[in-house]
Order: C-alpha cells, then sequence, then structure tokens
C-alpha cells in the first residue's frame, strides 16, 4: 500500500512541522514532553504521536478488549491471535499523521458495513498525500491545522481527559480531518468558486463523512485550525462559508445559503468565535471576531465582533470582555457579558424611570420626543429623524439655527426643495459630484440586531437626541461611501461601545457628534476599507472634500453641520491648547534665563 519512500517522505515531513507543536500553556498535558520517535533513523521528534502511543499502551494494559483496535490504526503492536484484514495494515505507524489517516479509514469502513463503496487503501493514500501536501485553507497546512484541532478538543472539552480518546471516538474532529482531505481534492478554483481537481472524489468523502459522523461540510468550504465540533451532530456548513481560527461550533448548527440565489451566500465567521447549539446563521452575513451567539438562536443579519447575540431574530445584548476568547472559554452560558446599554443596575433604574415618563406624558396628553433607534427606513432610523417627527416642521440644528429637516422629506421627493438640490451630477460647490447619491434599500427592522434592544430619549433630552447619531443614518452615510453591511454594523458598535456607561445616548443606542468625532477615523480605519482621506471628510463632516452631489448631501445635512460643528469646536480647543502651551514654554525659558543674572546687581544697574 505504502512503500519505504511514503514513509521516508512523511518522516522528513514531520521533522520539519513538529517544531510548531507548542502547548499554550494548557491546563490539560498535551504531550510537552520531548520524545524522540521509535523510527529506524530515530530522527523525528513528534510530542503527539508519542503521547498516542504512551496513553494506548495504558489502555491495553488497563482494558484488553481494545488491543485488536489500537494495533489497526498502528499505535501498538499487532495481536497474532488475530488475523490481518485487508486495507488495515498492522505494523506499526510511525507518526501522528499515520495513525490518524488510519483512525479515519478504519471508521469509515466499519460504518459503510464493510461494503466497497471506496478503497480502503486508497483512501488512506489519499488522506496521507494530503496531510504532506502544502495546500493553505485559511492560511494552514493540513498536517498543522489538524493538529490544532486536537488540541482545541482537550484544552475545551472537559469530557475530553486523554488525547487518544479525541482522535479515536470525538466525530467532530474525524469529520474535520475527511473536509480537510476533501478539499485537498476539491482546489477550489478561485474565479468561479467551482471544483478543478478530483471532484467527485472530494463529493464521495463528503458523502461518507455526512453518513459516518453526521456532519455535512461541503469540499470548498474554508475552516482555520483549532476549531472544535462539540458533539458535531446535525453540523451543516456550506460551500462558501468561512469558519475562523479556535472557533467553537456546538451541534446542531447550520451555516446555511440564502435559497437559489448562486455565488458567495454563506456565512463568514471569525476567529475565536463561540456558536452555541441549534443556532442557524444564513445567508452572505459575517459574525466578527470574539462574538458570542447563543443557544437556538437566528441570524439574518451581521454581528459585529466583540458582541453577544440571542434570540430569534437574533438581538445583541452586550459586549464581550475584551481579554475573553469566547471560542475557547466555551461560555456557552454567556456568563462574561458586558451589557450593551451600561451597567445593569443603572440600566434597571433608567428604564423605570422611563417608564414613568412615558406614563406621565400621556397623562398630560403630549406625544414622547425620542426614537426608537432602529428604524431603517428611508424616512426614519436615526436620531435626526425622530428629533424631526416630533416636532413636524422645525428644528434645532447644531448650531442653533431654525431650518426645516430636509430629513422629514421622503428620499427622491421634489416638494419643498427647489430643483437644483436634487441634482444628482454636481457638488454644493458647483463642481462635478464624485459620489452621486445611493438609494439605500430600508433594512428590515425586525431583523436588525438592535432592534428593540435601546429605550427611548427623554423628553428633557431633546437637545441631545437632535444632535446624536442613531444606527440608521450611519447604515445609509456609510452604505453611501461604498461599505458593507457588515462593516457599518461593525462601526456602529464599536462607537457604541465608546460612550459613556452613564450617558443617555448610550442607554439610547446613538452616538453623540463628539463621541463620533474623536473615535471615528481609528475605529473605520480598522473595521472598513475607506481610504484616510474620505475618513477624515467623514469625521469632521467636510462635504467639499467628500464631493457628494447636491443630493446626496441633503440627506445628510443636520448630520455634517453637527460634525462640522464639532470638527471646528475641537480645532479651537486644539488651538487655545497649542497658545496656552506657548504661553507656558515662553514663560519657563524666561524663568531659565532669570536664573543666571545676579539680581543685586541688576537692580542696582538699574537704580543707577
Amino acid at each position: 500500500m505504502t512503500g519505504g519512500g511514503l514513509a521516508g517522505r512523511l518522516r522528513r515531513f514531520v521533522s520539519r512541522s513538529s517544531a510548531d507543536d507548542d502547548d499554550g500553556g494548557s491546563s490539560k498535558d498535551t504531550g510537552s514532553a520531548s520524545v524522540d520517535d521509535e523510527g529506524p533513523e530515530g530522527e523525528v521528534r513528534d510530542e503527539m504521536f508519542a503521547r498516542l502511543k504512551r496513553e494506548a499502551e495504558e489502555v491495553v494494559r488497563r482494558e484488553p478488549i481494545l488491543a485488536m483496535l489500537l494495533s489497526r490504526v498502528g499505535l501498538i503492536p499487532p495481536d497474532p491471535k488475530h488475523p490481518q484484514s485487508p486495507g488495515c495494515p498492522y505494523k506499526p505507524a510511525r507518526t501522528f499523521e499515520e495513525v490518524i489517516s488510519r483512525i479515519v479509514t478504519h471508521r469509515l469502513s466499519t460504518c459503510s458495513g464493510g461494503s466497497s463503496t471506496i478503497c480502503p487503501d486508497y483512501l488512506y493514500d489519499h488522506i496521507l498525500a494530503a496531510f504532506m501536501g502544502n495546500e493553505l485553507e485559511c492560511g494552514h497546512t493540513m498536517a498543522m491545522a489538524v493538529r490544532e484541532d486536537a488540541r482545541a478538543i482537550i484544552r475545551r472539552d472537559p469530557a475530553c481527559e486523554t488525547l487518544l480518546e479525541a482522535v479515536l471516538f470525538m466525530k467532530g474532529f474525524l469529520s474535520l480531518v475527511l473536509h480537510r482531505a476533501a478539499r485537498r481534492a476539491w482546489k477550489p478554483d478561485g474565479a468561479g468558486g467551482g471544483a478543478s481537481g478530483s471532484r467527485f472524489l472530494a463529493l464521495l468523502l463528503q458523502s461518507q463523512a455526512s453518513s459516518a459522523f453526521g456532519v455535512d461540510i461541503h469540499p470548498a468550504a474554508s475552516i482555520g485550525c483549532g476549531v472544535m465540533f462539540d458533539h458535531a451532530t446535525g453540523v451543516v456548513i456550506g460551500e462558501t462559508a468561512t469558519v475562523g481560527d479556535n472557533t467553537t461550533i456546538l451541534h446542531g448548527v447550520t451555516l446555511g445559503g440564502t435559497g437559489k440565489e448562486n455565488g458567495d451566500r454563506h456565512p463568514k465567521i471569525g476567529r475565536d468565535v463561540l456558536i452555541g447549539a441549534g443556532t442557524k446563521i444564513l445567508g452572505n452575513i459575517t459574525v466578527g471576531d470574539r462574538a458570542k451567539i447563543g443557544a437556538l438562536s437566528v441570524v439574518l443579519r451581521p454581528i459585529p465582533g466583540g458582541a453577544t447575540a440571542v434570540g430569534s431574530p437574533a438581538r445583541i445584548i452586550g459586549f464581550v470582555p475584551k481579554e475573553e476568547r469566547p471560542g475557547s472559554s466555551n461560555d456557552v452560558a454567556l456568563l462574561g457579558v458586558e451589557s450593551l446599554v451600561g451597567s445593569l443596575k443603572r440600566q434597571s433604574g433608567s428604564m423605570k424611570l422611563e417608564v414613568a415618563r412615558e406614563d406621565s406624558v400621556e397623562e398630560d396628553g403630549e406625544s414622547q420626543v425620542g426614537l426608537e433607534v432602529d428604524d431603517d427606513s428611508d424616512e426614519a432610523g436615526d436620531a435626526d429623524e425622530a428629533a424631526a417627527r416630533s416636532s413636524p416642521t422645525k428644528r434645532i440644528d447644531s448650531s442653533g439655527t431654525s431650518e426645516t429637516d430636509p430629513l422629514t422629506e421622503p428620499s427622491g421627493s421634489n416638494a419643498g426643495t427647489s430643483s437644483s438640490s436634487d441634482d444628482d451630477s454636481a457638488a454644493d460647490a458647483g463642481t462635478p459630484a464624485e459620489r452621486n447619491f445611493v438609494k439605500v434599500a430600508p433594512g428590515d427592522s425586525q431583523f436588525c440586531p438592535f432592534t428593540d434592544v435601546f429605550s427611548k430619549f427623554a423628553k428633557k433630552d431633546t437637545e441631545l437626541s437632535s444632535r446624536c447619531i442613531g444606527h440608521g443614518q450611519l447604515r445609509d452615510l456609510l452604505l453611501n461611501e461604498g461599505c458593507t453591511e457588515g462593516e457599518c454594523v461593525e462601526v456602529f458598535f464599536a462607537l457604541l461601545h465608546a460612550v459613556d456607561d452613564d450617558s443617555p445616548a448610550r442607554r439610547c443606542g446613538c452616538i453623540p457628534p463628539e463621541t463620533f468625532y474623536g473615535h471615528f477615523p481609528s475605529i473605520a480605519r480598522e473595521k472598513t476599507k475607506l481610504d484616510r482621506e474620505k475618513i477624515e471628510a467623514l469625521a469632521s463632516g467636510d462635504l467639499k472634500a467628500l464631493s457628494l452631489s447636491k443630493k446626496a448631501s441633503r440627506k445628510f445635512k443636520c448630520l455634517f453641520a453637527s460634525l462640522g460643528k464639532q470638527a471646528k469646536d475641537g480645532v479651537a480647543r486644539a488651538s487655545c491648547s497649542s497658545s496656552y502651551a506657548d504661553r507656558d514654554m515662553r514663560k519657563s525659558d524666561r524663568d531659565r534665563m532669570m536664573e543666571h543674572v545676579d539680581t543685586a546687581n541688576f537692580c542696582a544697574e538699574i537704580t543707577m
């Protein structure tokens, strides 16, 4: 089946890759001792393989019934009492990769009832060759990824006490090995998303894994290293899905598409993500790094990194602590969650106060000033628009002037405006517009992850509500600049985290202009693909630099007026600080000069 040439190549391969076997300080032993491999040349140092052999020998001493299984996979010498079976070499394995290849081959052969669906010899050779290949999946070779997958199980699964049980019996691990081998056969075509390799062999391996382990992963899906499928039954991952490194996925999770749509149609999961049991994530949406998704959630819209989301449809309920890595901590009970609207004690008191205010307003026959921040329609969906609706025709903008709010008019309507204000070819300065009006499709608010999460502005906060930036308006602005839905929600979530915990704006899910001006540049550089000039223009409300058409700028007129005032105030403060610094510097220079003057003689000379 495999000659000395293949075994020799594998030993040389492992000698190069075994240097990467760092355990990362796990509380469980993952084979930290350096042990020489028992190969004929004694040249390979494979700690994980040495640990597997030690554990297998211990198991055979305590439970002899497992001797045949362990000899089949090459971890102990063959038992002369049992005849060799075709396709299952009894000679001892020499590497960790050989052991894993034999285990997967044996599991598929036994689960298929001994049928000849796939030749065990060919399957073994293909898996072993995939281990030795240099093809990368999410930046990792198969050998590196499989080793990290095994370590992940030992570190995160309290029910798994040994490396041997992880690789022998954990079907989530074994299904990942088969997926990685199937992907090497598929060889995804980057241009069209199809297969440029052995398409039907890859699909056969996918089908066998689904039948044997109850896990259905399309061969073209991209999965990082250190991934754990806990229990694994019912996990489904679609063709264009991506799963980042160190992610934990529990049973019954679906990363599905959007019906008959072709092309890129499946979720993109970041690094260190925890996805609870029974969760369904559908469509070409992103789940950012370090996110937590609670059990039985249905996610239909992007979830930002560092967020905790639960429910059907999923709602964001809080922030993940900065030091936590959900994919590794396995906080399936969602105990470590920082409240989205401040401390729980303050939130509870604020909500009671809001209820009292609403009751008093209803008794007086007045309408409450405030908004549901998440209304994403064209005529609503941000703080400025809601404040304008409370004053049907007039409002006070950030500069203190009274004007008709253009956002109260339906997008594309000519009512109450001159024809020049709807010009989509020229900017306000009269120059040709570089960015035209983009008709943003209204997001379905019932699926938005921020819907029904925040409270309303109190009546006394009317001025604040008229200045703040809501999720809907920020989304429209960034989409107009070419950002994706995922980038929009990432930016808003990061800005909200920058708002003070005790601020009414934080409780109501809005961004004050001073917070936007101070934090948007750094957040946008990290979360979006906008260039530096565009980011600075957005932060300062510089319409001239943005070169928006008159029709586009009219939609964001109040927002840019508020940001422009904030930018001017920032420049004034910086100038004032600079003048004070210059004055202090001149004063200190004068003091240093006077230290070298004989003040008595100086005063005498002045008197004469």
